[in-house]
């Protein structure tokens, strides 16, 4: 017996510490598990995720783009005619970027880099090859028109007479000419003779989408992000871009430089929005949460571009404190730092403290004429270039874009601009980047080539990039969080089965003290039995003894 009770002591202490232990566990785990990440995701020099970050051969993206191929160029100023656009393509690249001039800060926890980027022409998805002829509208002569579209009428009717010569209104290019090559202007030699390098001057000698940026690192600017080193929720977040914590090509407050850089976010997302400072749109732009999806066989967030960065009217709130700046130039560089909130206009979810302002960020995103739902003007960023960004086909936006065009027909699964976040890690799953060019063109009082044309943003092109995470990696990030399950169920199990062992040695005792107890009182019944049968036997002899006695019979002595 005092070994079986040594043996339920031993087995209870186990219980007991497996009880303990994996309860602390499940208690913690969050906690140890973001810890574990913090580690693995920090952007540290020679790190694995510094490595990958920073441009190796592990990722590459594919790029396609298309054009709108202008088929009547010539019945543009005719009455009751609409531009018979007819997509094209794709022409599809792989792309690769790197980041270069790489510099540490440890005293603020930050990271400087420019970058890189490369395309190159895969013509086994392509449909068509870079020779293809493209009729394009004449975006050096439009561009022209309007920079001066507000100049005296001495440099007006200038331009007038040498577009009237040297121009039409479009023109016919290759894909490699739209493209990288670029082709020669006459517009933009005279430009650059006539203004020489003055102030928001394009410095090219040549037009072209992408020319001069193949290989180059003098488009995407200098970044200054945050490395998560002090906080991981840090991660990713943009500080400072070309050494700047806010830009010049819009008004306060929507010039500041926030958001992510667009590779990482912090793990642990939620259904808040995210946001990502482009360095092409010259602002932050955000993107909503519209619901789980599965990609590579994990469940992430699916964050799309929508009205939030398509409409005019997206509200914010800030404090008096902050609001005190917007009247003025200021250069305190921690104001911009800040983490803004964004209101949702959908459910008038609006802050009515008398504490905050509530400011219209579309307002200063318009630059001076508010354009139609779906449109981003970027004019102020392009040299002057009256260039509106929008989802490809017009996806998402006024109805009256694509009315005024043949040619377009919009679909989400095509032409939607999402991003796909791993919750718990903060890892992109699947990005599908896919932005048009649109270019205003409209009438012109005093330059004749643009007389009596139709104000209609007309499209260009637009392109589809897609990545995310690779098959290796997304084995990896599995484990990753496998991990985590282990760390939440094996805990879980742990507890459960101290608990369990402590339930049942309780119950066993429970048990055998019953059966010690049903044993004593048998025993006592026992005892208390056979004393009392010794007393009925007693009495009964007793008994018999008299009875004998008296029935004795005495026989007379013969």
């Amino acid at each position: 017996m005092r070994h079986c009770s040594s043996n339920f002591f031993y087995l209870a202490i186990i219980g007991l510490f497996a009880l303990f232990i994996g309860s602390t566990i499940h208690i913690f785990w969050q906690k140890i598990f973001q810890s574990l990440l913090s580690k693995e995701l920090t952007l540290r020099n020679n790190s694995r995720i510094f490595n990958i970050w920073k441009g190796s051969n592990e990722i590459s993206m594919n790029m396609d783009f298309y054009f709108f191929n202008w088929t009547n160029p010539e019945e543009l100023k005719l009455p009751g005619k609409k531009p018979n656009l007819i997509q094209v393509g794709p022409y599809s690249f792989i792309h690769k970027t790197e980041k270069v001039n790489i510099i540490f800060h440890p005293e603020n926890n930050t990271v400087s880099y420019d970058t890189r980027k490369f395309w190159y022409f895969n013509p086994s998805k392509s449909n068509g090859t870079l020779n293809d002829k493209i009729f394009h509208l004449n975006v050096v002569a439009v561009t022209a028109a309007n920079k001066v579209r507000y100049w005296s009428s001495f440099y007006q009717s200038s331009l007038s007479y040498l577009l009237n010569k040297l121009s039409e209104i479009h023109v016919v290019k290759t894909v490699d000419e739209l493209l990288f090559k670029g082709y020669d202007d006459s517009i933009i030699n005279m430009g650059k003779m006539a203004m020489g390098n003055v102030d928001n001057m394009p410095p090219y000698d040549k037009f072209g989408w992408f020319y001069l940026r193949n290989g180059s690192t003098l488009f995407e600017g200098n970044f200054n992000m945050a490395t998560g080193e002090d906080d991981i929720k840090n991660i990713g977040k943009a500080k400072n871009w070309n050494y700047k914590n806010k830009t010049s090509y819009y008004k306060l407050p929507c010039n500041a430089v926030e958001g992510s850089t667009g590779e990482f976010w912090p793990p642990g997302r939620d259904n808040n929005d995210i946001s990502i400072f482009s360095a092409d749109l010259c602002r932050s732009v955000t993107y909503e949460y519209t619901g789980k999806t599965i990609n590579h066989g994990i469940e992430g967030n699916k964050y799309e571009m929508g009205d939030k960065t398509l409409a005019n009217h997206t509200l914010r709130h800030y404090t008096h404190e902050k609001t005190k700046y917007f009247d003025k130039i200021t250069t305190t560089e921690d104001f911009f730092n800040v983490e803004h909130s964004i209101i949702n206009i959908k459910n008038n979810n609006i802050n009515n403290s008398l504490n905050y302002d509530t400011i219209d960020m579309g307002k200063c995103f318009c630059n001076g004429e508010c354009s139609p739902l779906g449109l981003i003007n970027v004019t102020a960023c392009r040299y002057g270039a009256p260039g509106f960004i929008s989802l490809p086909h017009f996806h998402k936006g006024d109805p009256v874009l694509r009315q005024q065009v043949n040619g377009l027909q919009p679909n989400d699964k095509d032409h939607s601009f999402y991003i796909t976040l791993e919750p718990n890690t903060g890892i992109p799953l699947d990005v599908a980047a896919r932005l048009q060019v649109n270019i205003l063109l409209q009438p012109s009082n005093t330059i004749d080539l643009f007389k009596n044309v139709p104000k209609i943003y007309l499209p260009i092109m637009w392109f589809d990039l897609r990545g995310g995470t690779t098959d290796n990696l997304a084995s990896s990030l599995r484990q990753i969080l496998w991990l985590n399950k282990i760390g939440i169920y094996g805990s879980t199990i742990l507890a459960s089965i101290g608990g369990l062992m402590l339930i049942i040695i309780g119950v066993m005792q429970y048990l055998k003290s019953r059966q010690i107890n049903d044993q004593n009182t048998r025993k006592l019944n026992m005892i208390q039995g056979n004393v009392q049968t010794e007393k009925v036997y007693m009495e009964i002899v007793a008994k018999n003894d008299e009875n004998q006695r008296n029935d004795c019979q005495l026989y007379s002595k013969n």
